[in-house]
C-alpha cells in the first residue's frame, strides 16, 4: 500500500522514514543518506538501480563529488528517471575560479540555477595545500555571496581534522552542517598515523567535544565512516577476501547505523552504498521504529570489543619500535584495504604492501628481536605474518594493484597510450555467465580523455571488449588528464559457446575503427567452461 502511494506521489516524504531538520537550515534531510564514490567501480546501471531504490525507500539526500569519476552524472540521472526530490551535497576544492567552476558545473548536472547546499571538500586539506578558504577573494566569501544572491541555500564542510581544528569550524557560524568521521570502532579503514605537522583526527574525542558543541551552535553532524569503511561488517557490492578482526558475531550495516541514530546530537548516517542490497539494509535503519532492544545492543558492543581487539587502529605506536624499520601500520592499512573491498580509495603507490615489504617471507617469521608492541594488545608479528600470506594469496590471484616498479617498467599501451594499474578480470567463466569486470587505467599520453558529458562536439572515450565473436563499448564517465587515472567497470556476458578465447581491451575515439594492426591496451586468456 505505501509503495502504491510513493508511485502516485513521487514527491511526498516517504511515510515510514524519518526525516530531520539539518542544521539551522530550512531544509529537512533523511535520517539515512548515500555515499556515491564506490559507484565509480560498478556498472553504470547497477549505479542508477543502487540510488533509485534509496529514493523509493525514503532516502532524499545523497552526498557527491565532482572528483568521484561522473557519480555526480548518475545523481543527476537517477533523480531525473525517479521524479523524486532529492538534496544533493556535493563539494569543491582549489583556488576561487576553479571552486565557482565546480559550483556552477553541479548547477548545470542538476539543471538548476540555485543549489539548496553545496560544500568544501577536506577543508582542512584546502587550507594546508594553500588554497584560500578564509581571506578575501576566499571560497568561503564565494559561498556566502551566493547565498545572499539566492543562488544557494545551505553550506557545508568535509572534515578529517582535529577536535580543536572542528571546533573553530563550528565557531566560524558560516556552516550549516558538517560532514565527519564517525563510528562505533573509533577508527576506520582509512586511518592513518600522519607526519608531523599533520595532526591525526580523534573519532572518539569527536563524540565526547564536537557533538555537544555542534548542538550548542544549532550545526547538523552527518557521519561519514559509519560502518568504518567496511571493517565492521562485511559490503554487499564487493567481495570481501577476508576479515582480519575475530568477533564471534557479525555485525548488519542497519544494526549499526540504527545504534548511531539513537544518539540525539547525530543528525544523519552517510554509509556508502553501492548495490541494491546494501540500499534497502542502509535505508532501513532511518525507518520508524523502536530503539534497538538491549540484547542486540549488548550484540553490537561485543562485537565491537572484539574488532578493537582483533584490527590495528593504526595509532603509529608500533612504527617507532619495529627493530626491522618496518611501517607497520601502514602494511595493516593496505592489507585491510585491498582485502575489505568496499574502500573507495585506492592506497598511494609508494604505500603499496609489496612496495613497502617487497620479501616474500614476512618479515616478523624470522625476526630475532621483537621489540614491537601493540597499546592494544594486539599480537603484531602473529597478525603480520597473517596479514602477509593472504596479500601473497590476493597478488597470486592477480589482484593488487601493480607496485610502483611495475608501473615504471610497464610500455604504454594503445593509440590513446595507457597503463593498466589493476584489474579484476578472471580466467574462466561458465558459458553465458553474467559477471562485473574492472580495470583501472593510468593516462599516460599528452592529450585529455573526453567523456560523454564533456566530449561535446567531439567524440567520447570507449573502452572496447572483443573476444573474437562479439564486440561490447563501455563508456567513459568523466574527463581524465594526463597522468591522472580511471575506472571502467561494467557487466559483461561470457559467450554461450565453450572454448579457449581471447579478451582484447581497446580504448579508442567512439566509432573509432579497429584493425588488427591497432595494438589493445590488454589481452587476456578466457576459458569459456
Amino acid at each position: 500500500m505505501i509503495l502504491e502511494q510513493m508511485r502516485r506521489n513521487p514527491t511526498d516524504p516517504v511515510p515510514y522514514m524519518r526525516y530531520r531538520r539539518l542544521g539551522r537550515s530550512p531544509l529537512t534531510v533523511s535520517a539515512v543518506g548515500f555515499g556515491t564514490c564506490q559507484l565509480r567501480m560498478i556498472p553504470e546501471q547497477q549505479a542508477l538501480d543502487t540510488l533509485k531504490k534509496g529514493f523509493e525507500l525514503g532516502v532524499n539526500f545523497v552526498h557527491t563529488a565532482p572528483d568521484y569519476e561522473g557519480a555526480e552524472d548518475l545523481v543527476a540521472q537517477a533523480i531525473e528517471e525517479s521524479g523524486r526530490r532529492v538534496i544533493v551535497f556535493s563539494q569543491g576544492y582549489g583556488e576561487r575560479t576553479h571552486f565557482e567552476w565546480l559550483f556552477e558545473s553541479t548547477c548545470r548536472k542538476l539543471k538548476t540555477k540555485r543549489l539548496d547546499v553545496f560544500g568544501i571538500a577536506c577543508v582542512e586539506d584546502r587550507e594546508y595545500l594553500g588554497e584560500n578558504v578564509w581571506k578575501k577573494g576566499g571560497i568561503i566569501e564565494f559561498l556566502l555571496e551566493k547565498k545572499q544572491q539566492g543562488r544557494l541555500g545551505s553550506i557545508f564542510c568535509e572534515t578529517h581534522g582535529t577536535p580543536e581544528y572542528i571546533g573553530k569550524l563550528i565557531r566560524s557560524a558560516v556552516f550549516d552542517a558538517m560532514l565527519l568521521p564517525y563510528n562505533l570502532l573509533g577508527f576506520h579503514v582509512l586511518s592513518y598515523f600522519p607526519s608531523s605537522p599533520v595532526i591525526p583526527e580523534d573519532i572518539p574525542r569527536n563524540k565526547k567535544e564536537i557533538f555537544p558543541l555542534a548542538r550548542q551552535y544549532g550545526i547538523a553532524l552527518m557521519l561519514m565512516k559509519p560502518l568504518g569503511g567496511g571493517l565492521m561488517c562485511p559490503g554487499k557490492a564487493f567481495p570481501t577476501h577476508r576479515r582480519f578482526s575475530t568477533e564471534r558475531t557479525l555485525l548488519r550495516s542497519e544494526d549499526i547505523l540504527r545504534a548511531l541514530l539513537m544518539d540525539a546530537d547525530v543528525t544523519c548516517v552517510v554509509p556508502g552504498t553501492a548495490s541494491v542490497a546494501e540500499a534497502e539494509e542502509n535505508a532501513a535503519a532511518g525507518w520508524v521504529q523502536s530503539p534497538l532492544p538491549s540484547d542486540q545492543i549488548a550484540v553490537l558492543q561485543c562485537s565491537t570489543a572484539e574488532m578493537i581487539a582483533s584490527l590495528c587502529s593504526r595509532c603509529g605506536h608500533c612504527d617507532l619500535l619495529c627493530s626491522r624499520h618496518l611501517p607497520v601500520s601502514w602494511l595493516f592499512r593496505d592489507a585491510y584495504i585491498s582485502n575489505g573491498g568496499s574502500e573507495t580509495f585506492e592506497t598511494l603507490d609508494r604505500l603499496q604492501y609489496f612496495h613497502l615489504h617487497p620479501q616474500d617471507i614476512a618479515t616478523c617469521s624470522v625476526c630475532d628481536n621483537r621489540s614491537c608492541w601493540c597499546p592494544q594488545g594486539i599480537d603484531i608479528p602473529y597478525r603480520l605474518i597473517e596479514v602477509h600470506e593472504q596479500m601473497q594469496i590476493l597478488r597470486e590471484r592477480g589482484l593488487l594493484p601493480e607496485t610502483p616498479d611495475q608501473i615504471n617498467v610497464q610500455r604504454p599501451r594503445g593509440p590513446w597510450p595507457s597503463k593498466v594499474i589493476s584489474r579484476d578480470i578472471p580466467d574462466r567463466l561458465p558459458a553465458g555467465a553474467r559477471r562485473t569486470l574492472r580495470l583501472w587505467l593510468e593516462n599516460v599520453g599528452p592529450l585529455k580523455w573526453l567523456s560523454l558529458a564533456a566530449a561535446a562536439d567531439h567524440r567520447p572515450m570507449t573502452l572496447v571488449i572483443d573476444t573474437g565473436r562479439t564486440r561490447q563499448n563501455v563508456r567513459l564517465r568523466h574527463e581524465v588528464e594526463p597522468g591522472t587515472r580511471t575506472h571502467f567497470s561494467f557487466e559483461f556476458e561470457s559467450p554461450d559457446n565453450p572454448g579457449q578465447y581471447t579478451l582484447r581491451f581497446f580504448l579508442v575515439k567512439e566509432d573509432e575503427r579497429i584493425t588488427d594492426q591497432t595494438e589493445p591496451l590488454l589481452t587476456c586468456p578466457l576459458l569459456i567452461e
